[in-house]
């Protein structure tokens, strides 16, 4: 399988390289089994993430949509039925996880996915949600994407975005293999330094450290009591496998 922690260093268009080999060769073509549905622990991940996009989804309505990274489309899932009439744009840069989607989702008038680098990503307009699954983590130039961040999202509009915690488990010297990965507090500075307002932090995915092969449901109970508390970003928070990060652009 392609080393993920490796790619967190490489740049973009060599991230939809990885994709490309690990979903065809490793992934056997079938990304989104392997990815959230072959074990347990994958299981309860998928659940959790399900529960918690689900429930910020309920505080956001939207017309127009912008998802980066969407794979074969398992959160597209419920930004589609949060919305059907919605029109949703998906940019990834892989055209594997383009074919995975196809195999997955039956095809709609009002989606559109687009294989691209999203820095070179130009919308004719801004949308009125950005949405984010486990993508940023990659981008190579990350103050460059949260600048360009600010042009996806019209005033008024809301983001989501759903990243992992660089601090989660057994403290390890560094963050070597973690660098890609965006701490709360960096995450929170670098939105509102380009302009969003009401940034928000909740839980997405809990593993307990050295345990989470074996306390999958102890976790997904966990989240289901904290889905709606707000979390200490000043915190380690090293229960927070992955968390989300909801925000609002100004009127």
């Amino acid at each position: 399988m392609y080393n993920l922690e490796v790619m967190y260093t490489l740049k973009n268009k060599d991230i939809g390289t990885g994709y490309n080999a690990g979903v065809r060769e490793s992934y056997k073509n079938d990304y989104e089994f392997n990815r959230w549905f072959i074990r347990s622990r994958n299981r309860a991940e998928y659940t959790m993430t399900y529960q918690a996009i689900s429930e910020r989804l309920k505080e956001t309505n939207f017309s127009t949509a912008l998802e980066l990274g969407p794979g074969p489309g398992t959160w597209t899932r419920l930004l589609h039925r949060k919305n059907q009439n919605a029109e949703l744009q998906l940019v990834d840069i892989s055209e594997a996880m383009k074919e995975q989607f196809e195999l997955e989702m039956r095809e709609l008038p009002n989606v559109t996915y687009t294989v691209t680098d999203i820095m070179e990503y130009a919308p004719s307009e801004p949308y009125e949600l950005f949405f984010s699954s486990r993508a940023v983590e990659y981008l190579d130039d990350k103050p460059g994407f949260f600048k360009k961040l600010g042009t996806f999202v019209k005033a008024g509009g809301n983001g989501m975005i759903v990243t992992k915690n660089p601090y989660h488990g057994i403290r390890k010297s560094g963050l070597d293999a973690h660098q890609g990965q965006i701490p709360m507090p960096e995450m929170k500075r670098m939105l509102e330094d380009n302009g969003f307002v009401d940034v928000a932090f909740y839980p997405a995915v809990v593993r307990i450290p050295i345990l989470s092969r074996l306390t999958s449901e102890v976790a997904e109970y966990i989240l289901e009591k904290n889905l709606n508390q707000q979390l200490n970003i000043n915190a380690t928070n090293r229960t927070i496998e992955s968390y989300v990060v909801t925000f609002t652009k100004p009127a």
